[in-house]
Formats: structure tokens, C-alpha cells, sequence
């Protein structure tokens, strides 16, 4: 989906813009899927939700990034 919407981007607004857009993942990134998640080209970063308000769940996702 986020290729997808990067192609999108570059085909409406050139490849350009699309290059230097931030596409976040906004699902539920975790300590278990962040490394994954964030290696994906077309993901730039993410909304964390739960996992943010708990210390020991946050340091795996930032790690993940």
C-alpha cells in the first residue's frame, strides 16, 4: 500500500515530490513487527499508539527504526 501511494504521489506530482514525501505506517507497529515495518522502502517512520505509552514496549520499536 505505501508503494503504492508513493507511485501515486509521483504519478499526480512528479517523482520529486513523491521522493521527499513521509509516508508513515499507521497500523499497530510493536516491538514484534517495527524491524520489519520500518525496513520496507516506502515506509518513512510510524504513528505509534499503545506500545508508546509503556517504556519497556517502546524501546523495541524504536530499536526496530
Amino acid at each position: 500500500m505505501h508503494a503504492y501511494i508513493r507511485q501515486t504521489i509521483a504519478d499526480k506530482y512528479g517523482k520529486e515530490v513523491a521522493d521527499n514525501t513521509s509516508i508513515l505506517y499507521g497500523g499497530s507497529a510493536n516491538g514484534g513487527n517495527a524491524k520489519e515495518l520500518f525496513a520496507c522502502p516506502d515506509i518513512d517512520g510510524g504513528l505509534i499508539g499503545g506500545a508508546s505509552l509503556d517504556v519497556e514496549k517502546f524501546i523495541p520499536v524504536i530499536e526496530g527504526f
